[in-house]
């Protein structure tokens, strides 16, 4: 018996730069002092991306995206926004690599923007292990905006 192995779609989540930084992100929460700058900058920006690309399928900074396993006979691009092939053999649809995410020529949306923010807020407000029903919809209520821009809920 074969066993058929699924799409395989990797990228890096690490970035060079976060699509929010952290003043930014201090605004929207109205800090003005620095005891939370390294929380902020180091765990909570970077998580709220995380989360919200992987609502959202797209990537909120340009990385490439490595697809194995592809059985369709033609090239996908299930991570958006597509920006250019990588793999310049047109013929290779197993495996290739291209290059997707917002950049200078097609900037992140303010709603994904607005939607990351209130992740980052709500984060930072219920960063406790134990929280409430309620809570949880509020750390999650970003979701709405983000699921609108995923193509495979709609192919």
């Amino acid at each position: 018996m074969s066993v058929k192995r699924p799409l395989q779609i990797s990228y890096d989540s690490q970035v060079a730069t976060e699509p929010i930084s952290l003043a930014e992100a201090k605004a929207w929460m109205q800090i003005d002092f620095n005891d939370w700058d390294t929380l902020i900058e180091d765990e909570l920006i970077p998580a709220a991306r995380i989360e919200s690309e992987k609502a959202s399928g797209m990537l909120y900074v340009e990385r490439d995206v490595t697809i194995s396993n592809n059985k369709k006979g033609e090239r996908i691009y299930p991570i958006g926004p597509w920006v250019e092939d990588v793999t310049t053999n047109d013929y290779e649809f197993e495996n290739y690599v291209y290059t997707a995410g917002f950049n200078e020529d097609n900037p992140l949306p303010q709603d994904l923007k607005i939607a990351m923010l209130k992740r980052i807020a709500t984060d930072f407000a219920f960063r406790q292990n134990i929280i409430s029903v309620q809570e949880q919809v509020a750390q999650k209520a970003s979701i709405t905006t983000e699921t609108k821009y995923r193509a495979d809920y709609f192919v």
